[in-house]
C-alpha cells in the first residue's frame, strides 16, 4: 500500500502528544511495510531541519517539509473578525505547501492519503484534482469542543465572546468537511458519535492512539514514593486551565495535610507565570525536560484534571505504559477503556481529588496495584502495531468499495 500522510507539523522531536500521534502512526505504517510519504508543514513553532532528523526517522519514508510562519498575529486575528473564516484553520493555509502537494501527487500514485487533523483539510480540493486515492480525515480531537468548553469556563465577557466566535467558526468548518472525505478515523468512540450526530455519513473507524511499548522501559530505582506530578504541553490552554485549578483548589490543602509531599509540573512552553509557584508549597516547576520517561519513572502519582478538551490523552496512556497510578477527570480519561478503581482513579471535584490522593498516601500498595492494572490494559488494548494493523484494514476496505 502506498500512503501519503499530510501533517500540520513534522512529528519530531517527540516532546508532545501531537508529535507522538503523528509519529507512532508513521512508524506503524513503515513497520507494516507501507510505502510511506510524509508531507508536513514545517511551522515556525515546531521548525525542524531535515538534516537534523535521526536516521531512523528519515527511514520512515519520503519526507517533504514546507516552511510556514503560522504564529498568531494580532493584526491578522483582528482583521479575521470581519470575515467568516476560521482563524484556526486559515493559519495553516500556504501556497508553497499546496504546490508541493501537487508535485508529490504528479510524481506518485497513492492508494490512501491521510489528512492528520482538520487543519490540513483545506488541501483536500487540490488533492482531489491531482489524485484518485482514497482520502481519510484522521481526527485527533473534536476541535471545536475544546474551544466551546474554554469559552464556557471563561469569566472575562470579552474573551468569552471571542472564544465562542472562534469555536463556532471552527465548528462550522469541521462539520462541513466531514462528508468531503472517503472515510473518517476518529481517535475515540465518543468523537465518532459526535461526528455521526453532526451528520457524517461516511465510514468511521475508531483508531485510538497506540503506544510503542518497546520504548517504555519501567525503572523504579529512583522512584520518589509518594509524589505527585503532571506532564504535558503547557502551551495548550486546557492544560494551563487544569494546572491553575489543581494548584488552587487541591494542592494547597494537600500540602498543608502532608507537608513533605511534593508536586512536580513538567512540560514544554510553560508560561512564565507558572514559575512563580516554583519552590512554594513544595511545588517544583521544571519546564521542558530532556527525558519524559525518566521523569515519569521517578514519580508516583500522575494527575490529569482536565475540564476542557477532546480526543485521547497521550500522556495518560504513556503513564499507564510505565505502570503509573493516575487520577484524572472523566474528560481527561475520555476514550481510554479504563475502569475506575481498577486501571485509573476518576475525580471530578477538588474533594474527590483530595480523597484519592489521601487514600493513596495512606495505602501505598494501591499505587502499585492500580499501576500494574494500567500497564496490563495498555498491553492488551493500545499496542501500536495492533492498532495500526486494524487501521490499515479499514483503509483497504474503502479501496474495495
Amino acid at each position: 500500500m502506498k500512503i501519503l500522510q499530510i501533517t500540520p507539523r513534522f512529528p519530531w522531536p517527540l516532546k508532545d502528544g501531537g508529535a507522538l500521534c503523528y509519529y507512532n502512526y508513521a512508524k506503524g505504517y513503515s513497520q507494516a511495510g507501507v510505502n510511506l510519504t510524509i508531507a508536513s508543514l514545517n511551522t515556525s513553532k515546531h521548525y525542524i531541519e531535515y538534516d537534523e532528523l535521526p536516521e531512523h526517522v528519515k527511514a520512515l519514508g519520503n519526507i517533504y517539509l514546507t516552511y510556514i510562519d503560522n504564529k498568531i498575529k494580532p493584526i491578522q486575528a483582528f482583521l479575521n473578525l470581519f470575515s467568516k473564516e476560521s482563524y484556526h484553520v486559515k493559519r495553516f493555509i500556504n501556497l508553497d505547501f499546496k504546490n508541493q502537494l501537487i508535485q508529490i501527487c504528479k510524481e506518485n500514485t497513492f492508494d490512501v492519503i491521510v489528512f492528520e487533523t482538520i487543519f490540513v483539510a483545506p488541501y483536500l480540493s487540490v488533492i482531489r484534482q491531482n489524485s484518485k486515492a482514497k482520502c481519510i480525515l484522521r481526527q485527533h480531537n473534536v476541535e471545536y469542543q475544546i474551544w466551546e468548553t474554554l469559552a464556557c469556563n471563561e469569566k472575562n465577557p470579552v474573551k468569552k465572546w471571542y472564544l465562542y466566535l472562534l469555536a463556532n467558526r471552527l465548528k462550522k468548518f469541521e462539520q462541513e468537511q466531514l462528508n468531503n472525505f472517503d472515510g473518517i478515523a476518529a481517535i475515540t468512540k465518543h468523537d465518532s458519535n459526535v461526528f455521526l450526530k453532526s451528520g457524517c455519513t461516511k465510514p468511521i473507524h475508531v483508531s485510538p492512539f497506540g503506544i510503542n511499548l518497546d520504548k517504555l522501559i519501567i525503572d523504579d530505582s529512583n522512584l520518589e514514593m509518594p509524589s505527585i506530578f503532571h506532564i504535558g504541553s503547557m502551551d495548550w490552554m486546557p492544560n494551563q486551565e487544569a494546572m491553575l485549578w489543581f494548584i488552587d483548589k487541591v494542592w494547597y490543602d494537600m500540602n498543608f495535610e502532608f507537608p513533605e509531599l511534593k508536586f512536580y509540573l513538567a512540560g514544554r512552553n510553560i508560561p512564565n507565570s507558572f514559575f512563580d509557584f516554583n519552590n512554594q508549597n513544595h511545588i517544583g516547576v521544571l519546564g521542558e525536560i530532556d527525558n519524559a520517561i525518566q521523569f515519569m519513572n521517578e514519580k508516583a502519582i500522575m494527575v490529569v484534571p482536565l475540564f476542557s478538551g477532546s480526543g485521547i490523552r497521550v500522556k495518560i496512556l504513556e503513564g499507564m505504559g510505565l505502570g503509573k497510578c493516575i487520577i484524572a477527570t472523566s474528560l481527561g480519561a475520555q476514550g481510554i477503556e479504563a475502569v475506575n478503581g481498577e486501571h485509573i482513579l476518576i475525580a471530578e471535584t477538588a474533594d474527590e481529588f483530595k480523597n484519592h490522593i489521601r487514600n493513596l498516601i495512606n495505602n501505598p500498595s494501591e499505587i502499585i496495584r492500580i499501576g500494574k492494572n494500567a500497564l496490563r490494559l495498555v498491553k492488551d488494548k493500545y499496542d501500536n502495531k495492533k492498532i495500526v494493523a486494524d487501521t490499515l484494514n479499514f483503509y483497504e476496505s474503502l479501496n474495495k468499495n
